[in-house]
């Protein structure tokens, strides 16, 4: 079929494919299905069937017979994906040759050359937020009071814990069963609710033994991405207790730091291909920074929160990662093109706090800065307040514990850390430094060599730090010789390993205790 601007049909389907890739795109199988739909049916030259109705029943999955008078969904979903391609073509697709819009009016879509503008136009309307997005659906039962109570209840509960994660876009739950039961099929489910992930599960009672089986589904394929089967007894347990135990592991292993849904997005977001990073949503670039730190992805990572908090200064989330991206541009070392990075992440954290005083990463945020800031009563006062909040982000907790550690409320700290590793495996490299500390205050030698080797590579100084006093305390000078030597070849002449190793730990006991194991091996050296 031939086209205004005489572009072949093979053309306009590789420029579908290039915005399908778009993460607005590929994080929505609706506005995937809906933009392939039009731009197919009118390759193919059925034009006729591009109508309310037939988009409807085609791609919404709408009953034969529905009233597009009644329900206005196509509609809705059509200035979606106006705003959805608009978004694409004031990023990635700007210098792109074809352009493909669905001009107001109707369902036709248009190919022609684009003419990109000069201006900026990724402002306002075109800044979409891209966040991983997930509905609950309701978990098969038997026709048992007890299992539907259990099942309505715990839906709810998750529904309302994964919406205290800002990182995350969440269906309610109210939706997400009305959906449900009126389609009676998840596929469909999953396409209605237009989200990328689906949580669903099954309840089944054995006596006094409660069995729930959770399951996380990617919505397009339905393929299963975690699982997970709980056992509980009745007896002692009653259901808000097993909906207390159930949820907050959950929760955790799959929207906390480093939860699955997160170590799906570093893995699948193509970061390094995107030209125009304005859209993306901060936790992308923080799960990708706390992934691999390299100081070309820092400093795409700290321009990108920047921009992003100019063109919305209400953005809580990205205020937070800012900050969080300033400690971490401190602690490497790395330029942060700003000349007292520490407070400038106290700043950006309080204003984060000031929109949304239940940000957990803006709490790990000002934590982390106001350790290397040695401000100990004011890091306890933000460690203080998270822990009032009662929530149930354990790795925030984990980075709280951290802080605490390192300046000397030992036994609480770590209560946080180990609590937040036993129930999601996946951390920040740096919870390992925390529990390092640990077991050498307590004089458990070998638990912090343990500890220290899991260090990341980054910080292998530290590692070795950590090993050094260790095996020195231990008496075994050859190991200690063999790690000092390779501290040695890893710093510069000039470096002050006492300046070091004060960095953020705040007890001065500590702090000598690292600084004379440190010292005993250098004098064997030596001799």
């Amino acid at each position: 079929m031939d086209h205004p601007s005489s572009f072949t049909n093979q053309e306009i389907t590789e420029q579908l494919n290039r915005i399908l890739e778009f993460p607005v795109f590929s994080n929505s199988g609706l506005l995937s299905g809906f933009l392939s739909f039009i731009v197919k049916e009118h390759l193919e030259g059925r034009t006729h069937q591009l109508k309310e109705y037939t988009i409807g029943t085609q791609v919404l999955a709408k009953k034969n017979g529905y009233d597009p008078k009644e329900d206005a969904s196509v509609r809705i979903h059509a200035g979606r994906l106006r705003k959805a391609l608009a978004a694409y073509y004031s990023g990635p697709g700007r210098t792109d040759l074809i352009l493909i819009s669905m001009p107001k009016g109707g369902y036709m879509p248009r190919f022609d050359i684009n003419m990109p503008s000069t201006e900026d136009q990724a402002t306002g309307e075109f800044r979409i937020q891209i966040k991983p997005s997930l509905a609950i659906l309701p978990f098969n039962h038997y026709d048992k009071e007890p299992e539907f109570a259990l099942s309505d209840g715990l839906c709810d509960q998750l529904c309302t814990e994964f919406t205290n994660f800002d990182e995350l876009a969440v269906v309610s739950y109210y939706s997400s069963r009305q959906i449900a039961e009126s389609t009676g099929d998840i596929r469909k489910a999953a396409l209605l609710l237009d989200v990328k992930y689906i949580l669903t599960g099954n309840i089944r009672s054995f006596g006094s033994i409660v069995r729930i089986s959770v399951q996380l589904m990617i919505s397009k394929t339905l393929q299963q991405i975690w699982a997970f089967t709980y056992e509980r007894e009745r007896s002692g347990l009653d259901t808000f207790a097993i909906q207390d135990d159930v949820v907050r592991h959950v929760v955790n292993q799959i929207a906390g730091s480093h939860g699955i849904i997160f170590r799906e997005v570093v893995k699948n977001t193509p970061v390094n291909k995107v030209s125009d990073i304005k859209v993306y949503d901060a936790v992308y670039w923080y799960y990708h920074l706390v992934g691999e730190l390299t100081e070309e992805l820092f400093t795409k990572a700290l321009n990108s929160m920047k921009e992003a908090v100019q063109l919305d200064p209400k953005y809580a989330l990205g205020w937070a990662i800012l900050a969080e991206t300033y400690v971490a541009g401190h602690f490497f070392q790395y330029n942060c093109l700003v000349p007292d990075p520490l407070n400038e992440a106290v700043k950006c954290g309080k204003e984060s706090l000031k929109i949304d005083p239940r940000n957990g990463h803006a709490y790990q945020a000002l934590s982390l800065a106001y350790l290397f800031l040695h401000q100990k009563n004011n890091c306890l006062q933000i460690v203080d307040q998270w822990v009032k909040l009662r929530s149930n982000a354990a790795g925030i907790a984990g980075g709280l514990g951290f802080c605490l550690i390192c300046m000397g409320e030992y036994e609480q700290g770590y209560k946080m850390l180990s609590e937040s590793i036993q129930l999601n495996p996946y951390y920040p490299w740096w919870f390992n430094a925390g529990l390092s500390i640990y077991h050498f205050q307590k004089n458990e030698y070998s638990d912090a060599i343990y500890w220290a080797e899991k260090l990341y590579y980054h910080s292998r100084p530290w590692e070795l730090i950590f090993k050094i006093a260790s095996y020195s305390e231990m008496g075994d000078h050859d190991n200690a010789r063999v790690c000092f030597n390779e501290l040695k070849s890893l710093l510069p002449p000039q470096a002050d390993l006492k300046t070091i190793v004060s960095l953020f730990l705040q007890q001065d006991d500590i702090v000598d205790r690292l600084w004379k194991g440190i010292n005993i091996d250098e004098r064997a050296v030596s001799a």
